[in-house]
């Protein structure tokens, strides 16, 4: 949060306002679990409803983030067209599962989605030529905290239901405390890199090219 009020004025582009959007509400979601907590509520209600408004949020601002990233227009309905499903997913799995405080299965879908939509987008940049380093922007080092973070602990999300009683190994959280550490780190490091305002010049490479046919062999002059 504070790198991002530090490197404000380098958050011009959509996505990245759209992660500084993101950083804003884990600071007040941080602020809001803490007073919920002050409360001592004797249910668990709050945390859990706390808990899944957060992550309907959470999956929604880097769906949108990845969709502003891409340009295949397919990629961008199906992305965008997600955001409500899921939503109305995980208010069913509130129903199904009211009392599970950790509920894995909202958090399987929306780690799965989150991981599909990254390689969408690295994809694409594979094919796309630019005149600068992609390695060099922040977007493209804000993609790849995300993504090791969702695939380091997609595992860690699928074994924490498998004990009914929530007693789960400390090797569990201690995978997800390192991935998520490094994820922050990431973040943090990518606000030192510049992000161009516009992506001129980029050229796609067509799928059905041959490279075969630029060979000199078959360049010969008519004799």
């Amino acid at each position: 949060m504070v790198f991002c009020f530090i490197f404000y004025k380098k958050l011009k582009t959509k996505p990245l306002r759209l992660f500084f959007i993101y950083t804003i509400t884990i600071v007040f979601s941080l602020f809001l679990l803490s007073y919920l907590r002050s409360k001592a509520f004797t249910s668990e209600l709050p945390y859990i409803i706390f808990f899944r408004i957060f992550q309907i949020f959470e999956f929604t601002i880097i769906a949108l983030f990845i969709h502003s990233l891409l340009v295949s227009k397919k990629l961008k309905k199906i992305i965008l067209f997600s955001i409500i499903p899921f939503a109305l997913f995980s208010i069913l799995m509130f129903w199904i599962r009211p009392k599970q405080y950790i509920d894995s299965i909202p958090a399987i879908v929306e780690a799965l989605l989150l991981i599909i939509f990254f390689i969408f987008y690295f994809y694409e940049k594979i094919k796309t030529v630019y005149q600068y380093p992609l390695t060099q922007t922040i977007s493209f080092w804000i993609s790849v905290a995300f993504f090791m973070y969702f695939t380091g602990n997609f595992f860690f999300f699928i074994f924490i239901d498998t004990d009914a009683q929530g007693k789960f190994p400390k090797e569990y959280f201690v995978v997800y405390a390192f991935f998520t550490l490094i994820k922050n780190i990431i973040l943090c490091l990518a606000l030192f890199a510049k992000e161009p305002t516009q992506e001129s010049q980029e050229l796609q490479i067509p799928d059905d090219l041959n490279l075969d046919d630029f060979l000199p062999e078959n360049h010969k002059p008519e004799s």
